[in-house]
C-alpha cells in the first residue's frame, strides 16, 4: 500500500514535486483544509511562506507527519513537534529529498493507547509491543485511517483476492490481529458485523 502524502505549495511546484516523489500517491490539497486542521495521520508536505504557518492550527501539527518548507530563509522555528520538520529556501535539494523519504516511511500511526511503527504494534502506555505481518499491517493501518471499512474492501483492496471468492482468509487475519492487541493489552478492539469490520475503544 503507497503511502498518502498530502501537498498545499503557494509556488507552482505540483508538478515538480509529483515527478520527484514517484514512489508517493499525491494528493494536492487546498490551503482552508490545512487550516481547519482536520486531518490525522497522514504525510503533509506544506511549501509556504512563514506568514501561513502561523495560520495553521495545533492539530495539524499534533497528529500528522508534516514536512514544512519555508520559500524564504527567516528566523529559526522552535520546533514543540517530534512529528514536524523544518527546511528552508537555501537547503540542500538532496537532503530534503533524502528527509522528507525517510521522515515519511517511518512515520508512527496512532490511535488511542496504540501506536503502529514500523513492523511493530506498541502500547505507547506500557511500552508493551509485538510483531506484526505485512498483511497484518496494512489491514491495522486501514483500520486507523477509516476507523469502519468495508470488508470487501480489504479483501480487494489489501489481500488482492476477489470480493466474490469464497474464503475465510480475512477472518483469519483479524483473529491474529485481536490476539496481538489483547497481547499488549491495547485499548482498542476489531469487531466485525455483517459485511463491515470497526475499530473501537
Amino acid at each position: 500500500m503507497k503511502e498518502f502524502f498530502y501537498l498545499y505549495s503557494e509556488a507552482p511546484l505540483h508538478n515538480m514535486i509529483k515527478e520527484i516523489f514517484t514512489d508517493f500517491e499525491i494528493h494536492h490539497t487546498p490551503i482552508d483544509s490545512f487550516k481547519k486542521s482536520n486531518f490525522k495521520n497522514k504525510n503533509i508536505l506544506l511549501i509556504i511562506n512563514e506568514s501561513l504557518f502561523e495560520e495553521l492550527g495545533e492539530s495539524l501539527l499534533e497528529h500528522n507527519n508534516v514536512v514544512i518548507f519555508f520559500l524564504k530563509k527567516s528566523g529559526q522555528k522552535k520546533n514543540n513537534y517530534s512529528n514536524v520538520k523544518f527546511f528552508y529556501g537555501c537547503t540542500n535539494i538532496n537532503k530534503f529529498i533524502d528527509e522528507v523519504r525517510t521522515c515519511f516511511a517511518s512515520r508512527p500511526l496512532m490511535f488511542k493507547d496504540t501506536k503502529i511503527l514500523d513492523e511493530e504494534i506498541i502500547n505507547t502506555e506500557t511500552d508493551a509491543s509485538t510483531f506484526l505481518t505485512s498483511l497484518e499491517k496494512e489491514i491495522l493501518i486501514v483500520l486507523f485511517k477509516k476507523k469502519q471499512v468495508e470488508k470487501n474492501y480489504l479483501l480487494e483492496s489489501v489481500l488482492k483476492i476477489r470480493k466474490d471468492t469464497e474464503t475465510k482468509t480475512l477472518e483469519s487475519h483479524l483473529t491474529r490481529i485481536r490476539k496481538k492487541l489483547s497481547k499488549i493489552n491495547s485499548q482498542i478492539e476489531i469487531l466485525s458485523k455483517e459485511n463491515k469490520v470497526f475499530l473501537v475503544s
